[in-house]
Parts: C-alpha cells; structure tokens; sequence
C-alpha cells in the first residue's frame, strides 16, 4: 500500500509538470505573435529561435506524454501485481487463520477434557474424603454404642447381683426368722412338758436365750453391713463407670479439638520432617543424583554397604585371629617375665581399632534409631491427619518401614562390633 501510495503520488506530479509545460508554450506563442505585429520582417532569425524552442517544447511535451502513457502503463501493472499479492496475503491470512481456529479447536477439546478429567478426580477424593469421614463417624459411633452397651450391660449385672444379694438376705433372714420361731416353740413345749426348772436352771436358761438373740441380732447386723458395703460397692462401680466414660468423652472430645486446632506450623514441620528424611533417603541410596531411589539403586547400596560391613567383619577377625596366633607363638621363658617388645603394640592398635568400630557402630545405631523414631512419630500424624494425601501417606510409610530396616541393620552392627570387642579385651585380658 505504500508503495502505491508513492506511485500516485508520482504521477499525479508528473500531470502538474505536464500542465506547467503546457501554460509557458501559450504564453511564448502569444508574445511571439504580437512580437512579429510589432517586428519588421528583417528579424526572421528571432522566429526561427522560437519556431526552434516551440518545437523542442513540442518534443518535451511528447516526452512528457509518453512518459505519462508509460506511468499509467506502470500503474496499471503495479496495480495488478499488488492484487495479486493482496490476493496471496489474503488467502495466506485465511488458511493462517483456518490453522489458528482449528489449533485452537483442538486446544478447547483438550481443555474440556481435562476439566472433565479434573472434576471426575475432585469427585473421587470428595467422595473417598466422604467414605473416611463416614467410617470414622460409624466406628466412632460404633465405640459408642458398645460402650454404652457394656456400661448398661454393668449397671443391669450390678442391679441384678444387689436384687439377687437382697433375696439372699431377705431368705436368709426369714430363714432365721423361721428358725429363732421354732426353736421358740420347741422350748416352750419342753417348758409345758417338764416340771418347773430350779433357779439357777431358769437363770442358765435365760442366759442361753440371751446368747442366742445376740447372735442372732449380730448376724443381722453383719447381713445389714455386707448390704450396706454391697450398696457402697455398686454405688462406687456406677460413680466410676460414669467418670470413665466422661473421662472417655472428655479425650474424645480433646482429639477432637487438638486435630481442629492443628495449626498450619504444625503441619509445615511434618512436612519439615518428611522433607529431611526423603533428602537422607535420597542422599543415602539415590546413587546417580538423579532425584529419584529405584529398587536397583536400593539394592546396589545395601549390597557395598553389606560388603563393607562383611570386609570390616573379616578384617576384624583376621585381626583378632593373628593376635591370638601371635599369643599362642609367644614364648613361655621363665627366667625373663619381660613381654615381646613386637607383639603387644599390635595387640593394642587391633583394639583400639575394635573399640573405635564399637564406638562407631553405636553412633550409627544412635543415628538410626533417631531416623526411625521420628519416621515413625511423621508417620503416626500423618495417618491421624486426614487432610494427608495419600501420596504423602505412602511416601511416609516407605520411609517408616526403610528407617525400621536401617535401624535393625544398625543394632545387628552394633551387637556384631560390641562382641568382637569383649572378645579382644578378655583376649588382652588373657
């Protein structure tokens, strides 16, 4: 377009030219007439001057048409060849644009998918998060249900044993009642039966029946005290069944809070501790500092560290080995008690290499056993965390059962290096 632009441009000075060319060639041709009415006939050489300029302004003024013939020619074929470049632009334009549209098609398809895809894994972990709140509910609600099951089932035990204990009493007390009443009658028919009884037996008698009324009144006393603890003892059973289960509720109830008012430090120095414990994984078996630990690299690890542990093992036992062999060669002279100037400096340097393996093999298992505790600990909160992903979850879990594994490797070191130590010192000892 600007070059069209220029084009125009041009021509349209090319016509002014043209007419300014035009206007003088008029001019020349009126003066010259009135000239040759004024001049004498002796002054041809002047009209042959002009007859000369009008004809070389004749010849410019065919110039200048021909020229304007040829940019009008120009014109005509730049205008051409710029349609036809319009026209290319404008189908390029239009096929662009027809890519770009069915591009973006395709990107709009893609974008509903993974909408779809998006809200069909927000659904799941809803109603997976719905199922866990549900089950938690239902075994909470299933606690209790049996706990108050197994505290109604006390109270009717207790209420059935007291109802049982007080007809127990009630018969043992008519019982006696029965008895006092018959032994009463028998002896008032062996009174009416028998002559009067002297005095002192009167007196003897009365002093038995006194006997047995005490008894009788301390065995009632005795039933009304076992039914008075009875009913101090179910008392006390309900008054600690009901401080149980409100101790129960008041924990309950305090998880409850203490997980609602988990706060986000919390849950970053969980995250804190799981972060370090995956770098000291990764530190440990991730071999090729690729950021991720396969079962291959796992392997290889345990296995140099296995033939470490066997090589350090072996060397140990050579170690002791040759000490014993060099005790069993030591010569035995009576007359010098003085000990080889060789042989004990070797004896010493193989346990202080022991002692340092021992000392070392118990930093390694301090070390580990820390690593597992706190595993354990990141693990245990992120299973009562329910806002844990399970990503997360099994992640900590993995390096729960890897810490366990470490930490029981690390005590078998350990019991390994402390008995070949004992057994170097009592050699020494020796």
């Amino acid at each position: 377009m600007k070059k069209l632009n220029t084009f125009r441009y041009m021509t349209g000075l090319i016509a002014f030219a043209f007419i300014l060319l035009t206007n003088p060639t008029s001019a020349t041709s009126k003066k010259s007439s009135s000239h040759n009415r004024k001049a004498s006939s002796s002054e041809d050489k002047r009209v042959q001057d002009y007859k000369r300029k009008i004809a070389d302004i004749n010849q410019r003024v065919a110039a200048a048409q021909k020229a304007l013939e040829q940019a009008a020619a120009d014109y005509k074929a730049q205008v051409a060849r710029k349609e036809k470049e319009l026209k290319g632009l404008s189908d390029q334009y239009r096929e662009k644009a027809a890519s770009t549209k069915k591009a973006v098609g395709e990107l709009r398809e893609d974008q509903a998918e993974l909408g779809e895809a998006l809200e069909k894994y927000q659904k799941a972990v809803q109603a997976k998060q719905a199922a866990d709140a549900k089950r938690a509910s239902d075994a909470k609600r299933a606690a209790a249900a049996k706990l108050a099951a197994e505290t109604n089932r006390k109270r009717e035990y207790a209420k059935k044993k007291a109802a049982e204990d007080a007809k127990r009493a009630a018969d043992a007390k008519k019982a006696a009642a029965a008895k006092q009443a018959a032994e009463d009658a028998k002896k008032k028919g062996d009174a009416r039966r028998k002559p009067q009884p002297k005095r002192p037996d009167t007196k003897k008698r009365t002093i038995t029946t006194s006997d047995h009324q005490k008894r009788v009144a301390a065995a009632r006393a005795k039933q009304e005290a076992a039914k008075r603890e009875h009913d101090a003892s179910s008392k006390k059973q309900r008054a600690d069944q009901a401080k149980r289960i409100a101790e129960a509720k008041a924990r309950s109830e305090k998880a409850k809070r203490d997980h609602d008012a988990r706060s986000k430090a919390q849950r970053d120095a969980i995250k804190k501790k799981a972060e370090e414990s995956r770098r000291a994984h990764l530190k440990r078996f991730d071999s090729n500092r690729d950021g991720k630990v396969t079962k291959e690299e796992t392997r290889a690890v345990l296995a140099v560290e296995a033939k470490r542990r066997d090589a350090a093992r072996k060397k140990s036992s050579e170690t002791s080995k040759k000490s014993n062999e060099d005790a069993r060669r030591k010569p035995a002279s009576k007359k010098s008690t003085k000990p080889a100037p060789t042989k004990q400096p070797q004896k010493k340097v193989s346990l202080d290499r022991l002692r340092a393996n021992y000392v070392r093999a118990q930093k390694s298992d301090d070390s580990a056993k820390r690593l597992y505790a706190s595993a354990k600990r990141a693990y245990d909160e992120a299973r009562g965390n329910r806002k844990t992903y399970k990503v997360d979850l099994e992640r900590l879990e993995k390096n729960y059962e890897r810490t366990k594994k470490n930490a029981y490797t690390a005590g078998r070191a350990l019991v390994t290096t402390k008995r070949a130590y004992e057994y170097a010192r009592q050699k020494q000892r020796r």
